[in-house]
Order: C-alpha cells, then sequence, then structure tokens
C-alpha cells in the first residue's frame, strides 16, 4: 500500500481583531506554512492514487473540494507571510493579520461561503481523512492508535458543534453512536484483533461529519449575514418611502399637472424570509423596489425644480434683452411679466410657464423652428 504523509492544521493564536503576539504569529506562520506543504504532498498523492482506481469519477467532488481549500488557506497565507515583513508588524498590522485568520473574507470558496482560514483548514482535514480511508491508505496496523486518537478528537469536535450550532445537517449520522461504536472497535484493537474494516468506516463517517458541519455552520453564518442585511435594506427603503412621500406632496402642491408616478409599497413585500430558498428572491425584490424608488424620486425632483430652471432661463434672457436694448420693448416686457406671473404662480402651470418663457426666447433670440 501506498505510503502518505499526514498533516493537521495548526491551531490558530489569539482571536478575531485582537492584536496577536510577534512570537505566536512566527510560530503559526511557520507551522501552516509547513501543513500546506505537507498537505499539497498529500493530495497530490491522494490525487494520483484516485485517478488509478476503478471508481476515480467517485472521488472528483470530495478531490476537488480539497484542493480547493488547501488553495484559499495557502492563497491566504501568502497574504499574511506580506503583512508579516520579516517580523516588522505593529499592533495595527498584527490586528489586521488575526482578521485574515479568523475572519471570513477573501477570495475563493472560503469566503463565498464565509469560512476563516481555520474553518478552511479543519475541512481540508476531514476532507483528507476522508479521502485516505476510502483509498485505504496505509496499513491499519502501522498507525491504529493515532487513527483512533484522531477519529475520537474528530468525533468530540462535532459534538461540541453540535451543542452550539442551529443547523444539523439531514445526512449528520448519530455521533454519540458514533463515538461509542469507536470505544469499543479501540478496545478490541488493544486486545490484538483486526478492526481495519469497520473502524475505515467510523473514520469515513466521522471526517464526512466534520466536514458537513462546518459547511453547514458556515452556510448558516452567511444566511444570517444576509438576513441581516435585507432587514437593513428594506428599513432604509421604508425611510426612503416616506421622503418621497414627502417629495411628491411637494411637487404635487407646486406644479401642475405633476407626474403620475406612484411610491412603492414596501409593506407589500411583507417580511424579511428566514430561509435560504425565500431569501434570495426577497433581496431580488427590493433590489427592483429600489430601482423604482431612484425612478419615483429623479422624476419628482425634476418636475419639481422645473419652475427653477425655467426662472434661470427667463432671467438669462432678460439680460440679453437689457444688452441689445429690447427690454424696454413693451411687447417684450408684457410677454417677461407673464412668464414671471407663471412661474411664481402656487401651483405652477407648467406648460403655461413654459410657453410664456419660449414666447419672451423667440422674441429675444430668435430659434427657427424651435422651442426651449
Amino acid at each position: 500500500m501506498t505510503h502518505v504523509e499526514h498533516a493537521t492544521a495548526p491551531a490558530a493564536p489569539g482571536g478575531l481583531g485582537q492584536a496577536i503576539g510577534v512570537d505566536e504569529l512566527r510560530t503559526y506562520l511557520g507551522a501552516l506554512d509547513s501543513w500546506r506543504a505537507t498537505r499539497k504532498r498529500e493530495l497530490d498523492q491522494i490525487d494520483a492514487a484516485a485517478l488509478r482506481s476503478d471508481e476515480a469519477d467517485s472521488y472528483t467532488a470530495d478531490l476537488t473540494l480539497a484542493m480547493t481549500m488547501w488553495q484559499s488557506v495557502s492563497d491566504r497565507y501568502t497574504e499574511l507571510f506580506q503583512m508579516w515583513d520579516s517580523g516588522r508588524v505593529g499592533p495595527q498590522q498584527r490586528e489586521q493579520m488575526s482578521r485574515v485568520i479568523w475572519g471570513t473574507g477573501g477570495n475563493g470558496f472560503t469566503g463565498s461561503i464565509g469560512l476563516s482560514v481555520v474553518e478552511a483548514g479543519r475541512l481540508s482535514d476531514a476532507l483528507t481523512a476522508t479521502l485516505r480511508a476510502r483509498l485505504s491508505f496505509d496499513p491499519m496496523a502501522a498507525d491504529v492508535a493515532a487513527r483512533i486518537q484522531a477519529t475520537r478528537a474528530t468525533l468530540e469536535r462535532c459534538a461540541e458543534q453540535l451543542a452550539t450550532s442551529r443547523t444539523r445537517p439531514p445526512s449528520l449520522p448519530d455521533i454519540d453512536a458514533l463515538t461509542r461504536r469507536l470505544d469499543e472497535l479501540a478496545a478490541k484493537a488493544r486486545r490484538g484483533s483486526d478492526v481495519s474494516g469497520p473502524f475505515a468506516v467510523i473514520e469515513t463517517a466521522a471526517a464526512r461529519a466534520e466536514r458537513d458541519l462546518i459547511v453547514a455552520a458556515a452556510a448558516h453564518r452567511d444566511l444570517g449575514r444576509d438576513y441581516r442585511a435585507a432587514l437593513a435594506r428594506r428599513r432604509e427603503l421604508e425611510a426612503e418611502a416616506d421622503e418621497l412621500d414627502r417629495l411628491v406632496d411637494r411637487t404635487r402642491a407646486a406644479v401642475v399637472p405633476a407626474p403620475k408616478l406612484a411610491v412603492p409599497d414596501v409593506s407589500r413585500l411583507g417580511k424579511v424570509p428566514q430561509t435560504r430558498e425565500a431569501l434570495d428572491p426577497f433581496r431580488a425584490r427590493l433590489d427592483l423596489v429600489a430601482t423604482a424608488m431612484k425612478q419615483v424620486r429623479d422624476t419628482y425632483t425634476s418636475a419639481l425644480g422645473e419652475p427653477g430652471v425655467l426662472l434661470g432661463l427667463l432671467r438669462a434672457f432678460a439680460a440679453k434683452a437689457q444688452a441689445n436694448g429690447r427690454a424696454a420693448d413693451p411687447l417684450v416686457a408684457l410677454v417677461k411679466q407673464q412668464a414671471e406671473t407663471a412661474l411664481a404662480a402656487r401651483p405652477c402651470h407648467i406648460q403655461d410657464a413654459r410657453n410664456h418663457v419660449e414666447n419672451y426666447q423667440r422674441l429675444i433670440v430668435p430659434v427657427p423652428g424651435g422651442g426651449i
């Protein structure tokens, strides 16, 4: 059988937003670099073995995900190493490094579902353990104690995550039952029994359970973030609708005829859903409402401001009339007065005002075949 190196993602120091100590960061970066090198060799060996397998296609999904996890951690290791700058880091840089380690941003798969470097490393460990077991790497007799211990640690992490999680993947096995069965196999192994077959089943189940729990927790966190964002967006649109109602009232009081666009009723959207299936369409509807509100705002703002625009044009034409000696002409003065009266009226009959300003323009600056 092929021997494959085993790598375990190192424990990360500090926490999100903390200025982690220089010595802790140095140790962690060294361990993370070692992990990514060992894991890369391990995945390459597993990939080669999977290609030789009669069921190569059955390994593709897990192997692709494991490699994606490795790449994501490796990319963020590179980012951390650049920030590290050979240890020339102050509190601000060390706090920024903690956000790269513990935060859920970044590029690639981890960023898209909200996994931190720590979670991505654990998921890579779980996926790789699953692939190792399925491909029957390493004789059971050579590392039975270590593999049982590692599997027990995996099950303990699963139990801890279940205790604090709000979600449970539907395919998740009974963790307590797996733990009891593992204890039974460990006792048999100590007595010299060959437990390689049933142990491989538990090892695979434990690794998959941890993988599913990590992904489910990340997806739930992602859902919570999107729910809060949608809730805030809905409140913003409600406040904007109130502002638009006031804008519509001012416009209708100032201009006749006013536009006839209606302000969208945000309450018709209903409550913000709390499931992914319903939340995504709801967010799309929020975007449509926002677009409609922008159209309403632009249309009514333009209508409300048109009398001021026309008054500015009238004054510009009056200045030109003064300059060319036409201002004293009785007809010019009369049309100017008519335009000023139309523009001062409340509400302003906008078409009449346009006509008067256009007539005044024609007297001062003839426009062939045109209007304003």
